[in-house]
């Protein structure tokens, strides 16, 4: 077999085990999800000891990648693919923290239904953001920033339209505890919030593998922002 067969071989074995975090990433939202619905107290407590998997996962295909680097000597873009890659995983074994996260709140606290509701919105929509995940990680080469900064965009307003509302159920709860309730309410739906910034870092991180040139698309959403701002005055 040809070095370049080998590499080749090497390169779609990397994009294979992003591949099978995302989707054990997903499986985790998933369960995190039904306990959101459920009120299953158990289930929270094995999606919040399933997260280690998740990061031997990491541990794992850090391992691989740095091997498959120092074995092949690569250069160029096949060295910025992989190690973007290993950026890549690190940012998606975040987005999987924010649901372990969520369920030791369910654990801590029990919130009500009518509680939960915000979650449940938010955490939709990033079970979305990790669909587009999976199609970034399956095509280095492709460009969806447009798609990205929009995922980013809806949830950051979604984020600040149930944090001012929380704002005001802190305010006007009847006793410390409930307003503590709402209180880290706001702290999982941010973290939800902050999942659209790794789903900017990843974008980022294969516009580097694809061009060499890396690109802040968090200045651009920002500049986007502002001038938004301008049309409504």
């Amino acid at each position: 077999m040809s070095i370049n067969k080998i590499l080749d071989k090497d390169i779609e074995q990397i994009k294979r085990l992003i591949y099978e975090m995302i989707y054990e990433t997903k499986l985790q939202y998933a369960s995190t999800f039904e306990v959101v619905q459920t009120d299953d107290l158990e289930l929270a407590q094995k999606t919040i000891a399933n997260d280690q998997k998740i990061n031997d996962m990491l541990n794992a295909f850090t391992h691989i990648a740095l091997w498959k680097i120092v074995k092949q000597r690569m250069v160029a873009r096949d060295l910025r693919r992989t190690i973007g890659s290993i950026s890549i995983a690190r940012e998606i074994e975040i987005i999987a923290d924010y649901a372990k996260n969520i369920c030791k709140y369910f654990v801590k606290y029990t919130p009500s239904k009518e509680d939960i509701e915000a979650i449940t919105v938010m955490f939709t929509m990033v079970i979305k953001m990790l669909d587009l995940v999976s199609s970034l990680a399956d095509s280095f080469g492709a460009d969806q920033k447009n798609a990205v900064l929009e995922m980013e965009k809806e949830l950051k307003s979604k984020f600040d339209e149930f944090n001012l509302g929380l704002f005001y159920k802190i305010r006007n709860a009847k006793t410390d505890e409930q307003a503590l309730v709402y209180f880290e309410q706001i702290r999982e739906l941010k973290n939800l919030q902050r999942a659209a910034d790794h789903l900017i870092n990843i974008q980022e991180i294969l516009t580097f593998i694809r061009t060499g040139s890396f690109e802040e698309l968090q200045n651009a959403a920002k500049v986007s922002e502002e001038d938004e701002d301008k049309e409504d005055l």
